[in-house]
């Protein structure tokens, strides 16, 4: 018997049409006091960070700005923040919307790349070994995943045209001025390109500098916070456009996607982030070096973070502290997660590490004769990692 044959004979379970509706921000707590303390208190929180540096133009944004924007499935939102109008290079937030793309023109995941999250950074892949004879990259999500994904663009207008729909924004363009900066400088992702030519995965050389060269100027868009919103609130929904109930994309492929931004949204920190964030539920999520992280959680809502100031592994500070109460505010009700003490000390253990591993990249970023206007770091901190090697 076919899965099709059994799931018809058993029938779909009864309990969402008789017990759920889809929640509104009311019903949920969310007001717009409530998510101005969240940002008011992640901002407390964001005592260290640094700007992205290896795209020059990024160490010119303003290291200050802020913004959450959270939505529900009824197309209520909640937009705060003194950054929250600005437009926002999408970076690899936008590697979600390349796969889901790539699926709609008929790609299948096993042909883009893998589904293992992998313990290795975001900018490299076990497909950059040619020892190991691999044909696809590891996940999705990563570089090597995401520029593969760009196999499926032909013309990057209709590229264009797919994230309008779903950001609902007839306005989305290039942000000139960082796809200039970021295609000259990295030839990191130019090497990934060449790799996946010199694998067979791409056919030659002309189509492996077409994804490369497709794939920053999507990481090159500028957008909104609102803007993010709107296209997780079409993969929340399953692939509806929330203002007006209409189908932009099949279920099936949002499902594809978001799973893949719970096993590797947040790269190798996805596993503890999780945990911290949204304890047993999946966090459903995917961060940029531009600052942005998008969350959702499917059939209820998505919100999205916003502050330049980055960790050590690419993620937005005050982006993670935010999702805590974020994540609690839209998690349904029975979601399981660490109780206050346990959470307390979790996070405490993290920062501190973290905070370590930060400063030491701070320090290496001062003796490189950097602006302090592209860091934030606590002068106590800096002194006690000079002061002693061990750490």
């Amino acid at each position: 018997m076919k899965i099709k044959q059994l799931l018809k004979k058993i029938g779909e379970t009864r309990y969402p049409y008789k017990f759920h509706k889809l929640p509104t921000l009311k019903d949920m707590n969310i007001s717009k006091k409530t998510i101005t303390l969240i940002d008011g208190w992640a901002k407390k929180m964001t005592t260290y960070g640094m700007l992205a540096t290896y795209i020059p133009e990024l160490k010119n944004v303003n290291k200050d700005l802020t913004a959450i924007a959270i939505g529900d499935l009824h197309n209520n939102k909640v937009i705060v923040g003194n950054g929250s109008k600005i437009k926002i290079s999408a970076q690899s937030v936008i590697k979600p919307f390349l796969y889901l793309y790539a699926l709609e023109k008929g790609f299948s995941s096993e042909s883009i790349a893998g589904m293992t999250a992998t313990f290795m950074p975001f900018y490299t892949d076990r497909i950059m070994h040619p020892e190991l004879e691999m044909k696809i990259p590891d996940h999705p999500l990563g570089n090597a995943g995401a520029i593969s994904s760009c196999i499926a663009i032909k013309n990057f207008n209709d590229f264009i045209k797919f994230m309008s729909k779903l950001m609902g924004n007839s306005n989305i363009k290039i942000l000139d001025k960082i796809f200039k900066s970021e295609f000259e400088a990295n030839n990191n992702n130019r090497a990934i390109a060449n790799r996946l030519v010199a694998s067979g995965h791409f056919k030659n050389t002309v189509e492996g500098e077409r994804a490369y060269t497709n794939y920053t100027k999507a990481c090159s868009i500028g957008l909104t916070v609102e803007d993010a919103l709107n296209a997780s609130l079409v993969l929340a929904s399953g692939g509806i456009r929330v203002k007006d109930n209409k189908r932009l994309t099949k279920m099936n492929n949002t499902v594809i996607v978001m799973s893949a931004m719970n096993s590797y949204g947040l790269y190798e920190q996805s596993g503890l982030i999780s945990l911290i964030v949204s304890g047993a539920r999946a966090n459903t999520s995917k961060s940029a070096v531009g600052g942005l992280i998008i969350n959702i959680n499917p059939g209820v809502g998505a919100f999205v973070t916003y502050s330049p100031l980055l960790n050590s592994k690419g993620n937005s500070v005050y982006s993670l502290y935010a999702s805590i109460p974020l994540n609690n505010l839209l998690a349904l009700p029975g979601g399981m997660r660490l109780d206050a003490d346990g959470l307390n000390e979790l996070l405490e253990n993290y920062n501190k590490k973290e905070s370590i591993r930060v400063h030491k990249e701070i320090i290496s970023l001062i003796r490189n004769g950097e602006n302090s206007s592209i860091f934030r770091a606590d002068p106590k901190i800096l002194k006690q990692i000079r002061h002693n090697s061990s750490l």
